[in-house]
């Protein structure tokens, strides 16, 4: 299936550097987006015919070839597209474009494609970046000796509130829970979308970890002053230790700098909020 496999001397010199996409015609979804030059598009039903060639095991095939031959078994060609040429060689055009149809694609009706990289330079903006764009870095105004950061990402995509989100659950020492006073906050793609005092801590039934309970639980009070801000410049301090799914825990000194308290070895230096 899909007899062809090249484009003649003349379509080359006008295709240049191009983006393209593999369409199954059977649902009409794009299942692939790539970007290369001469023959590129036709190299991945290249790649199909050396896997039946070589009777490479099904388990070994990458999902874009299985969906190539699936759709060739069932006697149809799959679809390609030229989505955009003659790009310039030189600069990122092509990259930011490959980009933005794949992200396009994910956002869409469409769903996510079968690429197994993700296209380089995505400049893709969702609300919350948005919002992360017009939030203040975090420099408090009066000094917090202890504030824990917890990443809740993960917890308000599944439907949990801010403050479960941000209380619970953790692998916290008895030594930081004995710290006093203190406050969390808990980040989604670094904005504190939770932002509560401690008030104690408790271990969470069947686990090993805990959670902590603020004034007014199960309903308390936001902690404004923390509340919406942009930590950026906190987190690039443990940025390692953060990417590791580790909580942090900083100081404030009310006069725009802070501390490392809990992830990094120096745990002295004051940084500037701004």
């Amino acid at each position: 299936m899909n007899t062809q496999r090249a484009f003649d001397i003349l379509q080359k010199e006008k295709l240049g550097k191009y983006i393209y996409a593999l369409r199954d015609p059977r649902d009409g979804k794009i299942f692939y987006v790539g970007q290369g030059i001469n023959d590129r598009v036709f190299e991945h039903f290249n790649e199909a015919d050396n896997c039946l060639k070589f009777s490479m095991p099904f388990k070994q095939m990458s999902s874009k070839v299985i969906r190539i031959l699936d759709i060739w078994n069932n006697n149809e060609d799959v679809e390609w597209i030229i989505l955009a040429h003659n790009l310039s060689t030189d600069s990122n055009v092509a990259d930011l474009i490959e980009s933005a149809i794949f992200d396009g694609l994910s956002e869409s009706q469409n769903g996510e494609t079968l690429n197994e990289v993700s296209p380089p330079n995505s400049s893709r903006l969702l609300p919350d970046d948005l919002e992360a764009m017009a939030a203040e870095f975090v420099n408090p105004l009066t000094a917090y000796e202890n504030v824990f950061i917890f990443p809740i990402q993960n917890a308000l995509t599944k439907g949990t509130d801010p403050y479960n989100a941000t209380r619970t659950t953790w692998a916290v020492s008895i030594y930081y829970r004995t710290l006093n006073p203190a406050y969390a906050v808990g980040l989604k793609n670094s904005i504190s979308k939770g932002s509560f005092e401690i008030s104690s801590w408790a271990c969470v039934a069947g686990t090993s970890k805990q959670e902590f309970s603020s004034p007014g639980h199960p309903n308390p009070t936001d902690h404004q002053p923390l509340l919406n801000k942009n930590w950026n410049n906190v987190l690039a301090k443990a940025k390692g230790f953060w990417q590791r799914g580790n909580y942090l825990i900083v100081a404030f000194n009310g006069n725009g700098q802070f501390r490392i308290v809990r992830g990094s070895k120096d745990t002295t230096t004051w940084h500037n909020c701004i």
